[in-house]
């Protein structure tokens, strides 16, 4: 459970647009003061957007980036959680916070403020604005993740408008309240809104998601595979034991009847046996505990995958109370039926059959159970390689751009000192133009967001083309882009062409679209010299239109660039230019000499050139950026990976633990073959065909198991289904050549036995 108050009250808030396929997007503020509003249903209402910040603690050291937020003041309470010191916002509305008030993360107030009560009330510099730190939440908060400054809004809503979706949200609901009701008000609110704001809200619902679920987001389903997979692991190695206690039961049953014979009762004999099989549980999971401890530490601090909540993750005391049971079980089931049926064997029978060897009464036993647990392998291969393909051709996916050889980090300049527009596209024209001078820089440019972020999908029209009756003016992704860098990214231009230098706010104004946007709006290919009209003048206090005319010439086409996920289409999208539209945060591009580090150094002193008071945020390769976007089938990918090869080298053991004590059991007949003629290859085959009829039925079974259960899978996979025929083909390859190696060294035993001195030990 979540480390809050009542956490199964918390539900995250999110809009959807069923006609645009939108089920998961962030909400209008404007909205979300009217969500709040539904007192029947929601106790609190808190919400939130995410911001950059550049913190200067007035230490003199360098200023650096900070993940931080702007909240409600209601935030914290709404959560049910309280600062370790200090105390929350003091603020007059739930959008108002009328002084400048932070509160900092025990993390940033360790590392900046030495962990002194001396930082409440301390003065600090973000974005150039002064602010008073007036808590520090606990160590292990983390909501939402990563977040160092939680910082107090003051807003009035008459600068922000229905139809900028930017906004997160979270509610308490009402004592009493289910997720069903709520999502039902908030039908039924969002159709009167409809109703009254039908150019910005008609198609828009809302509705409420357990902020557990929620946290979990797309790893829920990953996590739910992996405990699937790690517990076919579990039974196959439970499999492997069970086989090796048969095994030993039935080399044991003269030792057995000789025991029984000369008086011991038969609770003493399954007393014996019972008790080496819980000895042998004991140590071998207190010997797993230790590996696991080190094992799940050892993973997420190799993990280049950033897993949700991973803090919590550990060997606790629910791991602690399953490894407990999983001893005891594996004991009784494992130990004690063999020991049963030991117990009750008839003495004369047993030693009569011993002085054969053990006989063919558990052959059949442990055959099934090997079969078994090769299907249990298959199926976790099978699951594997179709991962591994559905995730190799997701990194393979053509996005439009090649991350090859290309960083990015982004820079935010502050309202404070950068609130003339004006000086924005200067400082950014100074610094692009400084980085393309610089040697180890071949290419730079700059550009709201990356490839694979989703943009603001804002209104525009067609002069000429009204839109049909009843329907809202269509919608498209605004991005904003200098003239550097559709060039940086190796975008491919169409036709016409990307931005000068010479297109400001001056000039006439100009827009390039991608594909999609000109396939969907000018069917003809026709686009470029057409126009497109927005009224869209400004983005909160995030960037601008600062050109008067909002008639933008089409001047050129882009070819697509993945602007949603590697899973779903490209949408339309109208990109105009820094100089006419900028923003005060930028991701800056470049293609250089040298690694992430050399690079990352070259835009770190040009922008302390420009400005001491700026640092640089999010320094990665374009390649990380793009493969932390499908992390869950990463994450997916990695462990199952490492589990379908410890499922196979089980089902080898198994495969090879069986053919071994069925050779030593078989030794006479072995024996009189080859005294009677027969070459050691036909007995060596013959122990081989015996273990690879045993994977084949393993290998069929694994397969039928792969199919049902591969709707499991199907959020992972892209591009292949369950039934994969190359998939299977080589899953086939695979278990026949592993279990043809562990046949190989029995049946080799078996080929060279010596007639005369098998049958003189017999």
């Amino acid at each position: 459970p979540l480390p809050y108050k009542h956490p199964e009250q918390l539900v995250s808030l999110w809009e959807t647009n069923t006609k645009k396929n939108l089920d998961h997007e962030l909400m209008s503020p404007v909205n979300f003061v009217d969500y709040s509003a539904l007192h029947g249903v929601f106790s609190a209402a808190a919400g939130w957007w995410r911001t950059q910040m550049v913190l200067d603690d007035n230490s003199g050291s360098e200023p650096t980036r900070v993940r931080s937020i702007e909240a409600t003041s209601n935030f914290f309470t709404t959560l049910g959680v309280t600062p370790a010191i200090g105390h929350t916002f003091d603020g007059d509305s739930l959008l108002r916070v009328p002084t400048h008030q932070v509160i900092i993360s025990d993390r940033l107030w360790r590392s900046n403020f030495g962990g002194s009560a001396a930082a409440i009330g301390k003065q600090i510099r973000l974005n150039g604005d002064s602010y008073t730190i007036v808590g520090v939440m606990p160590a292990d908060f983390n909501f939402p993740a990563n977040i160092d400054v939680w910082a107090g809004l003051s807003w009035t809503m008459s600068q922000h408008s229905r139809t900028a979706h930017f906004w997160e949200g979270l509610a308490r609901l009402a004592p009493g309240v289910t997720e069903a009701r709520a999502n039902n008000e908030l039908s039924a609110l969002t159709g009167r809104l409809a109703a009254s704001f039908a150019a910005t809200n008609l198609g828009w619902s809302a509705r409420v998601i357990p902020l557990d679920r929620e946290l979990s987001g797309t790893f829920r389903p990953a996590l739910f595979a992996l405990l699937g997979a790690s517990l076919l692991l579990l039974v196959i190695a439970c499999i492997n034991v069970a086989n090796l206690l048969l095994a030993r039961g039935a080399t044991r049953r003269r030792e057995v009847a000789l025991r029984s014979a000369i008086g011991a009762d038969r609770m003493r004999i399954v007393r014996l046996l019972l008790t080496e099989s819980i000895i042998l549980s004991i140590v071998g999971t207190l010997l797993g505990l230790v590996i696991a401890v080190v094992g799940v530490r050892a993973l997420l601090a190799w993990s280049p995958i950033d897993i949700p909540r991973s803090s919590d993750i550990g060997v606790n005391g629910g791991v602690l109370l399953f490894c407990a049971l999983a001893t005891v079980l594996t004991a009784v089931s494992f130990g004690l039926v063999p020991a049963l049926s030991l117990s009750k064997a008839d003495p004369i029978d047993a030693l009569r059959e011993g002085s054969r060897g053990a006989g063919v009464r558990s052959r059949r036993t442990r055959s099934f159970l090997v079969v078994a647990e090769v299907a249990l392998a298959v199926m976790l291969l099978s699951g594997a390689s179709l991962v591994v393909r559905s995730v190799s051709g997701l990194l393979n996916e053509n996005i439009g751009v090649d991350a090859r050889g290309s960083i990015s980090g982004d820079v935010q300049l502050s309202g404070a000192n950068y609130e003339n527009y004006s000086k924005v596209i200067t400082f950014y024209d100074q610094l692009l133009t400084a980085l393309r001078a610089r040697p180890e820089i071949t290419s730079a440019g700059a550009g709201y967001y990356l490839p694979l972020e989703v943009a603001y999908r804002l209104a525009y029209t067609i002069p000429g083309v009204p839109p049909a009756a009843g329907e809202e003016s269509p919608k498209a992704q605004f991005h904003s882009v200098d003239e550097g860098y559709f060039a940086t990214l190796h975008a491919t231009m169409l036709k016409g062409r990307t931005f000068a230098r010479t297109d400001d706010d001056k000039s006439v104004p100009v827009v390039v679209v991608n594909e999609s946007f000109a396939k969907r709006q000018f069917p003809a290919g026709d686009a470029v010299g057409k126009s497109i009209s927005t009224t869209v003048t400004n983005i909160g206090p995030l960037g601008a239109r600062i050109t008067k005319d909002p008639l933008h010439e089409i001047v050129g086409i882009v070819a697509d660039i993945r602007n949603t996920s590697l899973r779903e289409a490209t949408e339309p999208a109208i990109y105009f230019t820094t100089r006419q539209f900028p923003y005060r945060t930028l991701h800056v591009v470049m293609r250089g000499h040298g690694d992430v580090a050399q690079l990352g150094s070259v835009l770190r002193d040009e922008v302390r050139r420009l400005d001491r008071t700026l640092a640089v945020g999010d320094l990665k390769p374009m390649e990380q950026v793009l493969a932390s976007s499908i992390d869950p089938p990463r994450l997916m990918r990695m462990l199952l990976g490492v589990f379908a090869v410890l499922a196979l080298t089980l089902a080898a053991v198994g495969i090879y633990g069986i053919l071994t004590f069925s050779v030593a059991n078989r030794r006479r007949e072995m024996s009189v073959r080859i005294a009677l003629g027969a070459n050691p290859g036909s007995v060596l085959w013959l122990v081989v065909r015996e273990g690879l009829v045993l994977a084949a039925a393993g290998f069929v079974l694994g397969v039928v198991g792969t199919l049902l259960a591969g709707k499991s899978l199907n959020s992972f996979l892209y591009g292949v289904t369950a039934w994969d025929a190359a998939t299977m083909g080589s899953v086939l390859v695979v278990v026949l050549a592993v279990a043809g190696t562990a046949c190989f060294a029995p049946g080799l035993r078996a080929s060279r036995e010596d007639p005369a001195r098998a049958l003189r030990a017999e």
